[in-house]
């Protein structure tokens, strides 16, 4: 009689025709299953594994902009790029950029290190945004606010 506990056997010639079907490269055959693991265990990992982190780090703090920054700020200034180190802020308005500048950079800078490390953050960059020109203010969608109508 089997045990409870007791794993299938491994069927090796099995395995072998399973690796050619798929065309795997690896010659050895999957390690024994393990017992489940939380996924907020292994997720970090696995995209470290898979050089993804920095995106899923990322996409977080844009997610979370607004708690971080604030609701007044964040709806005049957004992350842009990261470089070495510098997380890039564009502001909408000269007026946005002087007042950060002055008053909220090492603020945003503070909370952000709180967040996601004093490692991962060299600097703050404040920059006008490149896309704050095409916003129509009356619909919130891009593209000019001229009439598009034909002329004669």
């Amino acid at each position: 009689m089997r045990g409870k506990n007791r794993r299938p056997a491994f069927n090796r010639g099995r395995w072998e025709v399973q690796r050619e079907r798929l065309r795997l490269e690896d010659r050895r055959p999957p390690d024994a299953p393990r017992e489940p693991m939380p996924l907020d265990t292994v997720l970090p990992s696995l995209l470290k594994r898979l050089g993804l982190e920095a995106q899923h780090w990322l996409t977080t703090l844009n997610e979370e902009w607004a708690s971080l920054v604030g609701q007044g700020v964040a709806r005049h200034a957004r992350p842009g790029r990261f470089e070495s180190g510098v997380l890039t802020v564009y502001v909408d308005s000269s007026v946005w950029l002087s007042e950060l500048s002055r008053y909220g950079k090492e603020e945003i800078l503070t909370k952000l290190r709180g967040r996601f490390g004093a490692k991962r953050f060299k600097g703050l960059r404040l920059q006008l945004d490149p896309d704050a020109g095409s916003y129509s203010s009356s619909s919130g969608r891009r593209g000019s606010t001229r009439s598009t109508s034909s002329r004669r």
